[in-house]
């Protein structure tokens, strides 16, 4: 089975989505999950929704929630403005390619669904992500010895990332752009939106899949044994300092 989500961050549907995948990655089902941004037009800061923006929002949260299985959770509510995507996008994009890619989904989500952050900014993306990009295989220096995910202009790091980003903006674009999360199993013909739900829905009972399965907390860091001395580290910063900052 070869499932393919094209998703964003800002969508209540996508939230189930990426929940569902969730279940199956936990089953043993493959997943993978590629993030484009749906509107590259919102200022760099963001926008605060107006109030049709965000009726129009709450109801889909609600008609999402009404897609809920047994032991699922949505958000009870929508955030007070829409982040700008592309660092989000970028971030998950260099996570992908250093095999952290589970793990910053889910941050990234909870971040905005749960705590309201500002996941368009560079610098709540730095401290949010460090965890994992730390713990992945990047050869990168900024992303190996510092933990960053996202340049200063939330664009991504690497070519990698940026031509990963680019591919899968275009994937979805040849599929017609379809509503998010748009679904593709086994390079069949998409399903969108609600349908795209359903379809994860019955992959979760195929799989005998755990609705919520316990998954390790997604934000820490690599462990580091014997750690040097502070004033080595001070000096020498990388790894290590985000060690002794873990500590403090």
């Amino acid at each position: 089975m070869d499932l393919v989500i094209y998703a964003d961050f800002g969508s209540p549907a996508c939230a189930l989505a990426s929940a569902r995948a969730d279940a199956l990655t936990a089953a043993d089902v493959q997943v993978d999950w590629r993030a484009v941004e749906p509107d590259p037009r919102l200022p760099v800061g963001g926008v605060r929704m107006g109030a049709s923006e965000r009726d129009a929002l709450e109801r889909e949260l609600e008609a999402v929630a009404g897609l809920l299985l047994p032991g699922e959770e949505l958000p009870g509510s929508v955030p007070a403005f829409r982040p700008n995507g592309r660092g989000p996008v970028a971030g998950y994009a260099e996570a992908y390619g250093a095999g952290v890619a589970d793990d910053v989904r889910r941050l990234l989500f909870s971040a905005y669904w749960s705590r309201g952050q500002d996941i368009g900014s560079p610098e709540v993306l730095r401290r949010l992500l460090a965890g994992p990009i730390l713990r992945g295989h990047a050869t990168s220096v900024p992303l190996s010895d510092f933990g960053l995910a996202v340049s200063p202009s939330r664009g991504p790091i690497t070519m990698a990332a940026f031509r990963r980003i680019r591919d899968w903006s275009a994937q979805w674009r040849a599929l017609n752009a379809a509503p998010l999360p748009l679904l593709v199993v086994d390079g069949r013909l998409p399903v969108a939106g609600e349908t795209a739900l359903r379809r994860l829905e019955k992959e979760l009972d195929r799989a005998g899949a755990t609705v919520r399965p316990v998954l390790p907390d997604p934000g820490r860091y690599p462990v580091v044994p014997d750690p040097p001395a502070l004033p080595w580290v001070s000096a020498n910063g990388g790894p290590w300092r985000h060690a002794f900052m873990v500590g403090a």
